[in-house]
């Protein structure tokens, strides 16, 4: 913003009144060269004025002083420039007069208290502007704190205000301010009492339940920017910084990000976070020097390549572990099998390592760490019983390591993580000028990574869509992440980023073993299973090393990717939904791997969101689940169990649609829709309608003969079978699991082709009601 000083002759003089505007200048990441003017759009412009004490010519110089030469209470008392009156668009960046981000006892945290560890009392706002065009008319108007994310915006996405588009500011005291744009359009529908009631949930008198509804771009990503003070030395602040700081004093404070992933300020960054922790905390398990693995790479090795295999025994030393994406495995692959082994252990050369390994390899000297822990160089992979050996070990092997690195800005072993971070993470300088007077630098950039996902396990590159990868993260007392933006740095205390402001954490993901629940279970099931994981035959075992830890800790019994003393509780996973509509997201595995009650049956994406209590409702009265199904055996080599419930038969349909939104050209493959219902369990004003059933797989009728005895039953449709063409409608059961009042979650059974008398799961629903099984009896039921 640039103003302009006014007449020097009054006592009290006007010091400025003068149209403003904002300049962003963009600066390399970390750089201390002149920032370079970025083309950067202005809304328009907007007036201050200030009031100052002394002649102008004298006060000039005194601006100009160290801030040191006077107090804050001397320095706006020479020079006073009125805050801005609120605006109703931004609140100013104010979050004692935004609309609070309140944290709920029964549902979620305020978006700050999910992000960071911050103390209580800390006031918290979110401001939702459902249309941009709000805020770019307040630009206009004058507001410059409009502005400013008008500028940021622009600078980070170009001709993001002729789109359609909404905004969200974050606000927490203390915190950079961040910017939230979402392509598209939204709305919200608010239902009350009656209309929940609708839907079997009652709320208390007054309450309301908010609905949002977006409707956006799936091309176009949502845009996260943060606005911060930079850290600014106490020698180079000078008087005018006072004065102008009270315009700011909302937005929080953060470190610049060095714009190479080799710069010795990331190194810094890693033995400082890693010293601290070893010091301060207890996440490590093997302590400040582990025992070493079976087999380690010795980068320090007394030998010419300096670089080789060996197997130490009873050895304590500091190592890193790593943890990264495979490419197909190729006859040229570099790695360690029966033909190349004792090769490895002679040495290895530093030249002939894939990219990422010698990257790895550069990490660990600079960090003065001689050992490393690759799996493709310490496993013999053609060796099956030294992998069956060693697969069980993953939980000490990362679990004990001075630190784990996780490459997910690397998509593969061939490419680097020591890299230029480009200019997409580049930070911009936003100056606040007053001529005459001083200055004041703001910065932005976008945000390292999107807001509101590190709770959650978030994706940072490919590695962490790996479900190896996440076993491997969880078991790790500390981790390193080379994501494209910046590194971060995670304990079992807390989580740092690259460009945190001093003293600034957030919360640690893989602290969730740490003190794990039956609830907080489920949701690192739904992660997890969002993992991608090759072959399908692996999803158990890249899991079970986390289950022995949780078995350890808990006493709990694990069995087929859930938990014996739990079993009933875990049944009402679901397949998530295709985002095409009408289509099968989740398909059989290729071959048997669990029974059809474990979500480890199938492959894909699987939620327990329908098995939870609705946030923000409360859990008594008529909302209050309880179980209704028992478990009386099981065996927990074959998986059958055995159970006590209510059960009725219901019909199911299944009505397959050509898709008419994917119209299809001549001799294209046609798209079909598949719409499942349950039917006669429910009825509108206009008769019976058919009740949405959620399949696991794609499910099909069969008829025939299972040990001399003929069954018409629902079977999810074999792994490589065709998936049928033409709507069906066939008899199987429904079990009863749990219910409330007016709500039940049930699953659907099918009979089974390889045992008589048993049965298999199909899919599940919850929200039926539970007057469906009035009539029934209480039956015992294997299910296999």
């Amino acid at each position: 913003m640039n103003f302009s000083p006014g007449s020097s002759t009054a006592q009290k003089q006007h010091v400025g009144q003068q149209p403003a505007s904002f300049g962003a200048k963009h600066t390399p990441s970390g750089s201390t060269n002149a920032p370079q003017t970025a083309k950067a759009p202005s809304p328009g412009t907007g007036r201050l004025s200030g009031q100052g004490s002394v002649p102008f010519n004298l006060l000039a110089t005194l601006l100009a002083a160290p801030a040191s030469s006077m107090t804050v209470e001397e320095a706006k008392n020479l020079c006073q420039i009125p805050l801005p009156p609120l605006c109703a668009v931004c609140c100013n960046f104010d979050p004692y007069r935004a609309p609070p981000d309140h944290d709920d006892s029964e549902g979620p945290k305020s978006w700050a208290r999910k992000e960071y560890n911050i103390p209580e009392g800390i006031p918290v706002g979110k401001i939702s502007i459902g249309k941009s065009e709000d805020l770019i008319e307040s630009a206009k108007r004058g507001c410059f704190y409009c502005s400013m994310v008008f500028t940021a915006l622009g600078a980070v996405s170009p001709g993001w205000d002729s789109e359609k588009s909404f905004i969200h500011i974050f606000l927490a005291a203390g915190l950079p301010v961040c910017v939230r744009l979402q392509f598209g359009v939204t709305s919200t529908v608010v239902l009350g009492k009656e209309e929940m009631l609708g839907l079997g949930i009652e709320l208390e008198e007054g309450q309301v339940m908010d609905f949002v509804m977006t409707v956006g771009d799936p091309n176009k990503p949502a845009i996260d920017v943060e606005i911060y003070r930079p850290q600014v030395p106490l020698d180079q602040r000078t008087v005018a910084y006072s004065v102008l700081e009270p315009l700011v004093e909302h937005v929080g404070f953060a470190e610049e990000i060095p714009g190479h992933a080799a710069d010795e300020k990331c190194f810094d960054f890693i033995k400082e976070k890693v010293a601290h922790c070893i010091k301060e905390h207890k996440c490590g398990r093997g302590g400040p020097l582990p025992l070493l693995p079976d087999r380690v790479v010795w980068i320090e090795a007394n030998q010419g390549t300096g670089i080789q295999l060996v197997e130490p025994k009873d050895v304590r030393a500091k190592y890193i572990a790593l943890s990264y994406c495979w490419d197909p495995v190729t006859p040229d692959a570099y790695l360690t099998d029966a033909s190349t082994f004792n090769q490895r252990k002679v040495g290895m050369l530093y030249v002939d390592l894939p990219p990422l390994i010698q990257d790895i390899v550069s990490c660990a000297r600079k960090l003065g760490i001689e050992y490393v822990w690759i799996d493709r160089l310490c496993i013999i992979q053609d060796d099956a019983e030294d992998v069956h050996r060693q697969t069980p070990q993953m939980g000490e092997i990362y679990g004990n390591a001075t630190l784990t690195i996780l490459a997910p800005s690397a998509s593969s072993e061939n490419d680097r993580i020591l890299v230029d971070r480009g200019t997409k993470w580049q930070a911009y300088g936003l100056a606040l000028d007053i001529n005459g007077i001083g200055s004041l630098a703001l910065r932005f950039r976008r945000r390292t990574h999107p807001l509101g996902k590190d709770d959650t396990g978030a994706d940072y590159g490919k590695a962490c869509t790996r479900a190896w990868c996440w076993q491997e993260r969880l078991l790790s007392g500390r981790t390193i992440f080379y994501t494209p933006g910046a590194l971060k740095f995670e304990c079992h205390c807390h989580s740092i980023w690259e460009g945190f402001g001093q003293d600034v954490t957030g919360h640690s993901w893989s602290a969730k073993l740490d003190d794990i629940s039956h609830y907080s279970w489920t949701m690192l099931v739904e992660e997890y299973t969002s993992r991608d994981i090759t072959p399908p035959s692996d999803r158990l075992p890249a899991v079970e090393a986390v289950m022995k830890r949780i078995e350890r800790s808990q006493g709990w019994a694990p069995l087929w990717g859930i938990w014996s003393n739990m079993l009933v509780e875990s049944l009402g996973w679901e397949s998530r939904e295709s985002k095409q509509i009408g289509m099968h997201a989740a398909r059989m595995n290729p071959g048997r791997y669990a029974p059809t009650w474990s979500w480890a049956s199938v492959d894909g994406h699987i939620s327990y969101v329908s098995a939870r209590p609705v946030e923000g409702v409360g859990s008594v009265g008529i909302n209050q689940v309880v179980y209704d199904l028992e478990l009386r055996k099981l065996n927990a080599a074959s998986g059958l169990i055995t159970v006590v419930g209510h059960v009725v038969l219901v019909e199911v349909s299944c009505r397959i649609e050509v898709d008419g939104l994917s119209a299809t050209e001549a001799g294209e493959e046609k798209k079909l829709r598949y719409t499942y219902e349950v039917q006669g369990v429910y009825a509108d004003a206009s008769g019976p309608q058919g009740f949405p059933m959620k399949p696991d797989v794609a499910l099909k009728p069969w008829s025939g003969n299972v040990n001399g005895r003929h069954i018409s039953t629902v079977i999810r449709v074999p792994f490589g079978e065709s998936i049928p063409e033409k709507s069906w409608t066939a008899d199987c059961l429904c079990l009863l699991v749990s219910k409330s009042k007016l709500r039940c979650l049930v699953l659907f059974l099918g009979a089974s082709l390889l045992e008589s008398g048993v049965w298999e799961r199909l899919g599940m629903v919850e929200g039926l009601h539970p007057g469906i099984f009035r009539n029934s009896q209480r039956q015992t039921i294997n299910i296999g």
